[in-house]
Parts: structure tokens; sequence; C-alpha cells
């Protein structure tokens, strides 16, 4: 393998999924991580759908699925006996798989079980994490990016000038290469509704994989969810009455099985032991002003940090690097047009806007600090039993909103929609539920039959290439132009209806949609003349194109022209 042109600055879940996506296209990197150790702890435990089908196509999928769990059962617990479940709510919504969305459910699974999994897919790929090694400095000049590392090596102090093409700083909310390109990260830390968590071992319960409550944010409450795994569980203490002082200062399983007796009337459950993390965590609802400077970008939690309520955090940073890292490779290649590259701040800030929206309101509702009228109503709710509890629960609670599925990037100026020549005006960027299907929207799977073999246009679809979608005639004019792109960035699928006869050329595959899913799904039911559908390399709807003239103004928004 060449020596890497692509720096990423940590191996956080952003980072390794940016990292494997760059060596899924034959691109090199060197992947850098501050920690001498990989980190431990369950963090953001949450798997979205949209995150699956990520994995999905960077060959990962499978592996998670195998060890990930169900997303938990919510028990909530009286007030008065705190032996006494009075309600048991699932935190997630469940909706049955479609042929468009394969995957309806959340799963959970601790994060640094979920980052070997990535570790393992990137180091058969011949990357590496490298530990302990720390950037310091960042300078750009011209077509390369000159930086400074530092790493303890026999106990001394090694430091290293290293050049690259591009920098990619995935290294957190404290991100060293944000403060080093001089981003400003806007926003606010809050000091209500902050929460002490730790990963336990906790004896006494049974529960596999379930979320247990008591108390009330207004005061004060104790929550353990079990991990999947022996009696291991992530714990939350929080409200304005935490001994947060004599846990800060002692950091011991004493104080934390003390506290937790005490806020949960439950000296039965016993905590056993500290695992891997424990301490104070506040609300810091930021956003970079910026997600790129010249060669060097930021993605994850170095772009955008907010409150854990959505479980949308870790998933969306996995879907900056995902739309990050193609383009990368593109550049890397030599084939990026000059737009292609800035086009991932333009997609990606609307929708981190609209999710740090999404994750706070949560977070004020179900902590119950943004308003003393909210801080009323809760506790009026609380007087009524069940009310507290379904108050609780809703802030607890993912619907399919956050399953991430309708993101879209319908105003980029990277897609293209023929069907609508005014474009998208408006940037709903979270998208609705059944929206009809246009360019910037996730592309749907479909089963189809290639070969005589049933398969599916999610096994077809990958990081490596764009998919580009015949229905129809199949035109020589798009095939032309199609022809004129470097071999191997286009995969061209004819999609042949029941009884239909599609000519088709030597390299078009040529895929039968059995049972009209694929047509259905992509919202082309009556339609009659030829379109190509581009699907871009991260899953998402590059074009729909009616004309030869419509591809190729796609197609070349994204390719550098010969």
């Amino acid at each position: 393998m060449s020596s890497p042109q692509i720096l990423v600055v940590g191996a956080g879940p952003s980072g390794l999924v940016l990292a494997l996506t760059l060596l899924k296209n034959g691109v090199p990197v060197r992947l850098i991580e501050k920690d001498a150790q990989f980190h431990r702890g369950e963090r953001g435990p949450g798997i979205m759908p949209r995150t699956l089908e990520i994995e999905h196509f960077l060959g990962v999928g499978d592996d998670v699925k195998a060890i990930a769990k169900r997303s938990p059962l919510f028990h909530v617990h009286d007030p008065k006996d705190p032996h006494k479940i009075i309600k048991s709510v699932k935190i997630s919504e469940e909706l049955d798989p479609t042929p468009a969305f394969p995957e309806m459910r959340p799963l959970t699974l601790g994060q640094w079980r979920h980052q070997a999994v990535l570790r393992k897919a990137i180091e058969a790929l011949g990357g590496k994490v490298e530990l302990g090694t720390t950037f310091t400095a960042i300078q750009q000049d011209g077509d390369k990016v000159i930086v400074q590392l530092t790493k303890y090596v026999d106990g001394q102090t090694v430091t290293e000038e290293a050049e690259f093409a591009y920098v990619v700083g995935a290294d957190g909310g404290h991100s060293a290469v944000r403060k080093s390109l001089g981003i400003n990260f806007v926003g606010q830390t809050r000091e209500e509704g902050v929460m002490f968590v730790a990963d336990c071992v906790v004896e006494g319960i049974d529960g596999t994989n379930d979320l247990f409550l008591w108390g009330d944010a207004t005061n004060v409450f104790g929550s353990i969810r079990h991990t999947g795994y022996g009696q291991e569980f992530q714990m939350i203490l929080s409200g304005p009455n935490v001994d947060y002082a004599t846990l800060r200062a002692e950091r011991s399983v004493e104080a934390v099985r003390k506290e937790f007796t005490r806020i949960t009337g439950r000296p039965d459950l016993v905590v056993k032991d500290v695992t891997n993390w424990q301490g104070e965590w506040r609300a810091n609802i930021r956003m970079a002003e910026k997600f790129q400077v010249g060669r060097a970008f930021i993605v994850g939690d170095a772009a955008h940090t907010h409150s854990p309520t959505g479980g949308q955090g870790m998933n969306s940073s996995i879907q900056d690097a995902f739309n990050l890292g193609w383009k990368l490779a593109v550049a890397i290649q030599g084939h990026a047009s000059p737009g292609l590259l800035a086009s991932y701040e333009v997609e990606r800030m609307p929708v981190i806007s609209a999710m740090l929206q999404i994750t706070t309101e949560l977070f004020e509702h179900t902590f119950n600090v943004d308003t003393k009228r909210k801080l009323a109503a809760a506790r009026a709710a609380e007087q009524s039993g069940a009310g507290a509890a379904m108050t609780r629960e809703q802030g607890w609670f993912r619907g399919r909103k956050l399953f991430q599925l309708d993101i879209n990037y319908r105003w980029s100026p990277v897609v293209l929609d023929e069907r609508f020549p005014g474009g998208e005006s408006t940037r709903v960027a979270y998208g609705e539920p059944d929206q009809d299907v246009r360019a910037g929207d996730r592309a749907p799977d479909a089963p189809v039959r290639l070969g005589g073999a049933t398969t599916r246009l999610f096994d077809i679809f990958g990081p490596m290439n764009h998919t580009v979608l015949l229905f129809g005639a199949v035109e020589a004019a798009m095939l032309d132009v199609l022809h004129a792109l470097p071999p191997g960035f286009v995969k061209v699928l004819a999609i042949q209806a029941p009884g239909e006869a599609v000519a088709h050329s030597g390299d078009v595959i040529l895929v039968e949609d059995s049972d009209g899913h694929a047509r259905k799904g992509y919202g082309l039911d009556g339609q009659s003349g030829p379109i190509a559908v581009a699907v871009r390399p991260d899953g998402m709807l590059g074009a729909f194109a009616t004309s030869a003239k419509g591809l190729e103004q796609y197609l070349f928004s994204v390719f550098l022209r010969a």
C-alpha cells in the first residue's frame, strides 16, 4: 500500500468509519489516536436504522448486528414503592421492515464493542489505529497540509512533521484540529440537567437489555440500562439533589453504591464495581461555524456536540464520515470536480443544525431544565403517578423521525432532479416519513434478480462507486455520457420490469424487478419515458435524470471533466 495522503485524527466512530470508507476505495489512510489504549465504555450505545444501512454498505453490518441487542424496554418505578414497576414501555418505535426500508428497528451496542468491529474491518484491509500519537499543529501550503505530531517512545517525546493532501479532525468535542484551524465552536454548556454517568456491575436485578428508572428529574432520579452482557449496566444519576460533590471527590465504587441506594431506595441492588468510566456530564450544545478550511475538515463531535437524548450523536457522526469519505476518495484519485469537497459542509450543516434542535428539545423535556413552567408542569404530573411516568417516557422515546432514514440533501449543489426544475427551496433536513422520493434523499432498497439469483439493491450499492439505475428504454445518449467517465467509477444497471424486453450493451448489468418493488420504491410507477437514477457511493440519490444532458450535468458536478 502506498504512503497515506490522508490523515485522520481520532479513532472514535467517525474516524473509524471515515478510514474504513477510504480503505474500501483503495485509498491508504493514516489514522492516529492520542490515547495510549483503546477507549472502553458504553458512551453512545444507540444504533439507528440508517447507521445499520451504512454499515451494511461497508461490509460490517452483519458483524454489528450479531453482537448488538434490541432496543431496551423502559421500566418506570412507583415513587411510593421502589420495588413496584408502574409502567413498562418500548423505548423505540418498532416498525416492520419493507422492501424499501429493510432496517426499521434501532439496536444498542456499547460504543467500545462497536468500535472493535470497525477496527477489525480496517485491519483486514491493511489499515491500523496508531495509538499514543497526538496532533499538535497544522499549516496549509498550496496543495499540501503540514502537520506536527508527537508521541512517546521509550519514555521520550518524539516530534514528527508530516505532509498530507488532506487532514480530517475526528478528535472529539475538544478537537485540537478544530482549534488549530481557528474555527469557532458556537453554543453553550448547560449547567442544568447535569448527570453523573458510570459503567457498573449491578447485582440483584433481572431484565436483560432493559432500562430501569426511579425518581424524577425535577428532584433526583436514577436509572440503569442493561448492556446485554452479564451484569453490566450504564448508570445515570441526575437531578438537583444528587450529591455530585461526593461522587466527584471520591470517584469510588462505595460512593456510587451509596448514592444509587439513596436515590432508588433499593439496598438489594448492589453496585459491585465501576468497570470502565465514571464522571459528570453536562449538555455541551455546540456547532462549528465551518466544517472545512482549505484541505482540512472536521467530522463528528469535533464539528458538533449535543445532548445524548434521542440517540443522534454517534449516528450523525457516522453519517458525516460516510458523506465525506467517498468524496475524499474521488479527490485523491484525481477525478473530483472543483465543488465536490465543498459539498460536504453544504450538505451536513443543515442536518446537524436540525439534529441539535431536536436533541435539545428532547433534553429539556426529559430533564425539565428549560423553564419554570415546565418544572411546575412536571411536578403536577408527578402527583398523578402515571402522568409523571408518561412525561418521562416521552423524553426517552425514539420515534421514526430519529431513525435518520428521511434525512436528505435536496438543496445540495451536487444533486439534480430534472423532474422538479425549480429545485428544493426549503431545507427540511430530517424530512418526513412517506415523503416523495427526490434527488438528495436516501436511496431505497428493493429485492431484484441478477443473473437468475435473488439479491437486493443494497447488496449491489457500495462506497466504491456510483450506481446508475436505468428505468425504461436504455438510451444510447445516456450510455455515451456514462462511458465518458473514468472506468470503475460507475456501475450501470438496466432495471427490467416483468415481461419487459430491455436492450442493453455488454457493460450494462440487466436486473429484473420481479415484483416491481424497485420501480415503486423509487416513485416511478406509471413512468413511461426513460429515466436514469444515480445512486451515490454514500447511498444517497444524486440524480433523477430524464435526459442525457441532465445526466451529464449531474455527473460532471461530481467528477472532473477529462
